[in-house]
C-alpha cells in the first residue's frame, strides 16, 4: 500500500530525499530515438540549467544529480533554517523570479510589485512554505521540461509517467550510498567508463570544479596526478573544492532585485564537506568522496574483482556502512529501498512516527548499514 508523500516529507523539517521521474513516451527524454532517428540529447542541458536556477531560488540544496536518457535523478535537502533567515522582501523577490507572470499585468515597476507583495503577510506565509517545499521544487522542474518538450514536439498531453518518486534518506550512510548510486548511473548503464567521463552527473561537475580550483596560476595542477583519468588517483590537498568560498548563484541585491547567475564563481552544488561558507552533506572530504565513487565504480564493472580497497574501508566504517555489502548496496539501491533508506534503527524509528510496522528495505538495511 502506498503512503501519501505528506506523511513522510514534512513541511518545516529538514530532510534528504532521492527523487526521480520517468518519461512516459516511447521516445527517450534526452537520448537518441532509434525508431525516428531524432536526437534529444540537448534536453539534458535544459534539465541541468533548470536545476541550477531552482537551486538559486529555493531553500533546497541540490546534493547530487544524474541525467539519464529517459529519467533524471536528484538528491535534494530541504533547508528550513535558510528559509527562516529570509525577510518578507527576499521571499517576494524570489517568488517573482520564479513566477514572473504573477504580477505582469500591473502597471507598476518590478520593485513596487515586490514591496506590494511583501506587505501581504498572509500571502508571504504561503509563499515562504512553497520555497522550501520538495513538491514545489520538483513541480517547477518537471513542468518546465514537459512544456518545453511538448512545444518542441508540437504535441499536448502528459510527458512524465506519474508524479515524481521519492525516497527519504535517514542517515549519512544511506545518503552516501544513494549519492554514489546516482553518480555511477552512467557507468552502470554502460554509457561511461569513468566518473569524470559521466556527462551530466554531479560527480563530473565536482571533479571539474576541483581541478579548476587546484590549478596553479602557471597552468599546472597543484595536486599530484590532478589530470589523471581516475578520481582515485587524486592526492588530497589542504584545500579542495568543498573548502572554497561559495557564492550563492541567486541573491537578492540591496535594491531588492533578484540576481541569477548560474555560471558564477561559486559552486552551486551543495559541498561534500562543511566549510565556513556552507553546510556540507557528508562527514568526509571531497577527495574521500571522489575516491569512494571511483573505487565503487571499479568494483561494479563486471571485469573487475569486487573487493574494498584499504583506503575505502575506513571511510565506510566511519559513516556506518558495511564494507562487504557496499557493492551490492550501491548497485541496487533504487530497487532495494522504496520510500526510505537508512539503518534498521532509523527505519524503525521513522516507521513508528508514521504508525507503520515496516518499510521495504529492512533486510537490505540489516546487511548494508551498521
Amino acid at each position: 500500500m502506498g503512503l501519501p508523500r505528506g506523511k513522510y516529507v514534512k513541511e518545516g523539517e529538514e530532510g534528504v530525499y532521492h527523487c526521480f521521474t520517468r518519461c512516459v513516451r516511447r521516445a527517450f527524454l534526452c537520448g537518441q530515438d532509434a525508431l525516428t532517428g531524432r536526437d534529444f540529447s540537448h534536453r539534458k542541458k535544459w534539465i541541468l540549467d533548470r536545476l541550477r536556477f531552482l537551486a538559486s531560488i529555493f531553500a533546497i540544496d541540490v546534493c547530487g544529480y544524474a541525467i539519464m536518457e529517459n529519467h533524471p535523478h536528484t538528491i535534494l535537502r530541504t533547508r528550513p533554517d535558510i528559509l527562516a533567515s529570509w525577510s518578507d522582501h527576499d521571499v517576494a523577490a524570489r517568488w517573482f523570479e520564479l513566477c514572473p507572470q504573477a504580477g505582469r499585468k500591473k502597471a507598476i515597476t518590478h520593485e513596487e510589485q515586490i514591496r506590494a507583495l511583501a506587505d501581504c503577510p498572509e500571502r508571504i506565509a504561503v509563499l515562504r512554505k512553497r520555497l522550501c517545499s520538495l513538491s514545489w521544487f520538483m513541480a517547477k522542474l518537471n513542468e518546465f521540461i514537459a512544456r518545453e518538450a511538448n512545444k518542441e514536439d508540437k504535441v499536448k498531453g502528459r510527458f512524465w509517467e506519474s508524479r515524481f518518486k521519492c525516497q527519504a534518506l535517514l542517515d549519512e550512510a544511506a545518503t552516501a550510498a544513494c549519492m554514489v548510486y546516482v553518480d555511477l548511473n552512467l557507468i552502470r548503464a554502460g554509457v561511461a567508463s569513468t566518473p569524470e567521463g559521466s556527462d551530466f552527473t554531479s560527480i563530473q561537475e565536482r571533479i571539474r570544479a576541483w581541478r579548476k580550483e587546484t590549478m596553479a596560476p602557471g597552468g599546472e595542477s597543484t595536486a599530484q596526478n590532478g589530470d589523471s583519468c581516475h578520481a582515485g588517483d587524486y592526492s588530497p590537498q589542504p584545500k579542495d573544492v568543498a573548502d572554497s568560498p561559495v557564492a550563492t548563484p541567486g541573491v537578492v541585491s540591496g535594491s531588492g532585485n533578484f540576481i541569477h547567475d548560474p555560471d558564477s564563481a561559486g559552486f552551486w552544488l551543495c559541498p561534500i564537506q562543511s566549510n565556513s561558507y556552507r553546510r556540507g552533506i557528508l562527514e568526509m572530504s571531497a577527495i574521500d568522496y571522489f575516491d569512494l565513487v571511483d573505487q565503487s565504480g571499479r568494483m561494479i564493472r563486471s571485469d573487475k574483482r569486487g573487493f574494498i580497497d584499504a583506503r575505502i574501508e575506513p571511510i565506510l566504517n566511519r559513516i556506518g556502512a558495511v564494507p562487504k555489502a557496499w557493492v551490492e548496496t550501491v548497485s541496487h539501491f533504487g530497487a532495494a529501498f522504496r520510500l526510505v533508506a537508512g539503518s534498521i534503527a532509523h527505519i524503525r524509528e521513522f516507521a513508528g512516527r508514521l504508525d507503520r510496522s515496516w518499510f521495504k528495505g529492512l533486510s537490505t538495511a540489516r546487511s548494508a548499514f551498521t
